[in-house]
């Protein structure tokens, strides 16, 4: 841990006085000094008696934090609580010290750690401050620094305590300009209005139209309202998106920002496609922070989004895996989903990319930040793919960066 830098309370408390005091009580009660000796008790008494509080306060003092939220995007404030408490009958000076490790004051403060002071006495003190997160990113502020002692503060006993809260830091969601993906509906308009009806994709029921043919007819539930029921189908076809990120190109060239941008892109883009119903996944390459995990299977289901989010969010810019066996480590993919894949430029990974999804007839799109002429003929386009630049999935004039 590291120690809080805090001027000595006294004097008289430091070691060396208080070996000088022990060896003026020696010289006294051999001399038979009554005054000196009374004092050189009297300050090693109330030594002994700060030190002993400190010891038996200590055990009585808790402390914890919290965050109002713990999933942001960049710039969103968060309330961190800082929570001490003590349960001791004998009144204590607290001092904790919270390191922000990557987060910043809502208010502008340059300061990497936040400070909580309070005398307690079987009493409890609160502590807020609004913190913010300045990119994206998995920042874990604390474990809590905690001193404590008497109400001087002469001796005080520091520790550390709890654990690191853990906030996630979503990348950015940006506007987009239209954009079109290979569409995998081989039906033209899906669902109930298309010419081919699936009797496995039933949405529910409606009561029977006149003039609609008979096999559309659900005689369980006829039977149960006592009147015709008339199946009402999802679409045949729902389109589906697997994302990929690879990030290998971008750590042999330090490109950050880039980096950053591409995942701004994606993170939009997967926004957009949840809100329009689209089914979505991720895989990539690159190393993952914390506990998560480097692929989310494509589907749509509640939190599904929040879920790829976190996992752009944990993606750091160095490389942990092949690709292809990272592909070959998902489910098996279902059919008709169309793969976007998101790197710096053509390279071994983005090649590996385009044979894997080749074999299996689906169709790819690859973004790249920085598409040269003379890189992209090694990665041209068949009927199996196109390449498009990611500067250009940007609305904003400024919004693709350096």
């Amino acid at each position: 841990m590291e120690a809080i830098s805090r001027r000595p309370s006294s004097l008289f408390i430091s070691i060396p006085v208080l070996t000088l005091g022990v060896l003026l009580l020696i010289t006294a009660l051999v001399y038979k000094q009554r005054d000196l000796t009374i004092l050189t008790l009297l300050v090693l008494c109330i030594a002994a008696g700060a030190k002993l509080w400190t010891a038996f306060g200590r055990r009585g003092t808790q402390c914890s934090t919290g965050a109002d939220r713990k999933r942001v995007f960049p710039g969103n404030g968060i309330e961190l609580r800082l929570t001490l408490r003590s349960t001791t009958f004998l009144p204590l000076w607290v001092e904790a010290s919270i390191p922000l490790n990557g987060l910043c004051l809502a208010s502008g403060d340059d300061q990497t750690r936040l400070i909580g002071e309070s005398g307690l006495w079987r009493d409890t003190g609160d502590f807020l401050w609004e913190v913010t997160a300045p990119r994206r990113g998995l920042f874990r502020p604390g474990p809590i620094g905690l001193a404590c002692g008497d109400l001087f503060g002469f001796f005080p006993k520091e520790s550390e305590v709890g654990e690191p809260l853990e906030i996630i830091a979503y990348p950015r969601l940006v506007p987009l300009k239209p954009f079109s993906i290979i569409r995998r509906d081989f039906f033209g308009i899906p669902g109930d209005s298309s010419p081919v009806r699936d009797p496995v994709y039933i949405l529910g029921t409606h009561d029977y139209q006149h003039g609609r043919p008979a096999r559309f007819i659900h005689w369980k539930a006829s039977a149960r309202r006592h009147i015709l029921q008339e199946k009402v189908f999802e679409p045949t076809e729902q389109e589906k998106v697997l994302f990929v990120v690879t990030v290998e190109d971008f750590a042999l060239r330090a490109a950050t920002d880039a980096f950053e941008r591409s995942l701004e892109a994606v993170a939009s883009m997967a926004a957009l496609f949840d809100r329009e119903g689209v089914a979505t996944g991720l895989v990539t390459d690159a190393a993952i922070e914390g506990t998560g995990t480097f692929f989310r299977s494509v589907r749509r289901d509640a939190g599904h989004l929040e879920s790829l989010l976190e996992t752009l969010a944990r993606i750091r810019m160095e490389k942990a895996r092949d690709l292809t066996e990272g592909l070959r480590a998902m489910s098996t993919l279902p059919f008709g989903v169309t793969c976007l894949c998101f790197s710096h430029r053509a390279d071994d990974s983005t090649r590996a990319v385009e044979e894997h999804f080749r074999r299996r007839r689906v169709p790819v799109t690859y973004y790249v930040w920085a598409p040269s002429s003379g890189e992209n003929r090694d990665m041209r386009p068949s009927e199996h793919g196109s390449v498009r630049s990611t500067r250009d999935l940007f609305a904003r004039e400024g919004e693709d960066g350096e």
